[in-house]
């Protein structure tokens, strides 16, 4: 089963704030991407939602915080709905869809799912705790909205730590078997906020096992030549100290023949759709 990407933003970043060593004179399109597949459990299925249409308009009643979050990230969408776009280039309308897996709660990853408002939502309990029991300011100091999400989504919620473990290919250790065959497994990727996790493909349409590694980093090569950046990156992950053992794995994940994918990796890989973006 091979899964599919689109892009739904571009976030113009300097090289050295992502990459340990690297140009400050040098300006990277990180990508904000989606992810889809198809599978007869889930059926149309998207992982994650990036930051929706509206994101760089304020809307009525969001409060002050997420005007703040706009003022310092200044993010953006590449069109007025691309969910929808996206969507188009694979085939599909956003009333196909069935369920969103989200690997974390983010404003880029949550922030179109009220253009999905019939998908059931699948997420980890770590994660939907800490959305629940912290105070709105808490979390916006960690870049995460309520007022963002769908006010239905509790009824839609399902779980990963509700579904069977197995072992996950080339030593990634234990995952969540999400799809209930052993195809999908969610692989908790601990650091950059609470619940974050990825998704491993054992048997996507290449040779190699694939785990979509969402924001362990920004970089890949931060992960595979080992220079992940230092202040003031770090202190956006929530536990840099579990973010350095997560990184470990996916670079040993990698070395043993893995194949993996980052959410704003600014180079296009196998897996997405949207090639002239």
């Amino acid at each position: 089963m091979t899964p599919q990407f689109f892009t739904t933003s571009l976030l113009p970043k300097p090289e050295s704030l992502l990459l340990r060593g690297g140009d400050r004179r040098k300006i990277l399109p990180l990508r904000v991407r989606v992810g889809y597949f198809q599978h007869p459990a889930l059926g149309h299925t998207l992982i994650d939602c990036g930051y929706g249409g509206h994101i760089g308009k304020r809307q009525p009643g969001e409060g002050p915080l997420l005007p703040l979050y706009r003022m310092m990230l200044q993010p953006s969408a590449l069109d007025a709905n691309p969910i929808r776009t996206g969507l188009a280039r694979l085939g599909l309308h956003p009333k196909q869809i069935d369920t969103v897996v989200i690997t974390h709660f983010h404003a880029d990853h949550v922030g179109g799912l009220n253009e999905v408002p019939q998908a059931k939502v699948l997420t980890s309990k770590k994660a939907w705790q800490a959305v629940t029991h912290k105070t709105q300011l808490s979390l916006a100091m960690e870049g995460v909205f309520r007022n963002l999400l769908p006010a239905d989504l509790k009824s839609r919620l399902r779980f990963i730590d509700d579904c069977a473990q197995h072992e996950a290919p080339l030593g990634l250790g234990t995952g969540w078997d999400i799809t209930g065959d052993g195809a999908i497994l969610a692989v908790d990727l601990p650091g950059h906020l609470q619940g974050h996790f990825g998704l491993c493909f054992d048997e996507p349409a290449r040779d190699a096992p694939f785990l979509y590694a969402v924001d362990a980093q920004w970089l890949p090569q931060a992960i595979i030549e080992d220079r992940c950046p230092g202040f003031p990156a770090r202190m956006v992950h929530h536990n840099a100290r579990d973010t350095d053992h997560t990184v470990h794995r996916i670079r040993a994940f990698a070395k043993r023949g893995g194949d993996f994918l980052l959410c704003h990796g600014p180079c296009l890989h196998p897996f997405d759709c949207d090639r002239d973006v």
